[in-house]
């Protein structure tokens, strides 16, 4: 299941910047949660990485989206195709890139791993995905985001 919403990026409307030369660049993306789309195993597209760069660094933020005390995990990474699953392609750092720790509460977490690490460029724009590997117990609509730094490779 695709995530409900959609935000100025995924539609087109909005572009990600493009670095200019060797910088890092930061793209934030944010997208307005309902509780359906917190169900288990539902994965989505956030945002998008530009045509000829690479991730840099990711964090994942949002809302308490979960009123009870269990805690929900979210996974972080480079949708397929069909924007159905995490790529496995080499290019895209052949696995999901990591996942957040168990939240509860209003959040903000670091994702940076070897898969990551690996993302070499390519000549189309790559969607971000995040996808819901632990439901929260309590739904509650929210607001989910990522901020991307990345830079030409």
């Amino acid at each position: 299941m695709a995530f409900t919403n959609s935000n100025d990026f995924i539609t087109g409307r909005v572009s990600p910047r493009y670095p200019a030369g060797g910088e890092v660049v930061a793209e934030r993306f944010t997208l307005a949660i309902p509780t359906g789309d917190l169900a288990l195993n539902t994965i989505g597209q956030i945002g998008i990485l530009p045509a000829g760069c690479v991730p840099v660094a990711f964090y994942v933020d949002g809302t308490d989206m979960d009123s009870s005390t269990a805690a929900m995990v979210l996974q972080a990474g480079i949708l397929d195709a069909a924007g159905t699953a995490f790529s496995t392609a080499a290019a895209d750092g052949g696995a999901a890139w990591g996942s957040t720790t168990a939240v509860n509460t209003a959040f903000q977490q670091q994702i940076l791993s070897q898969p990551m690490m690996t993302v070499t460029p390519t000549n189309a724009d790559r969607k971000i995905g995040i996808k819901v590997t632990t439901a929260p117990t309590t739904a509650v609509a929210g607001t989910l985001a990522v901020t991307l730094h990345y830079k030409a490779a």
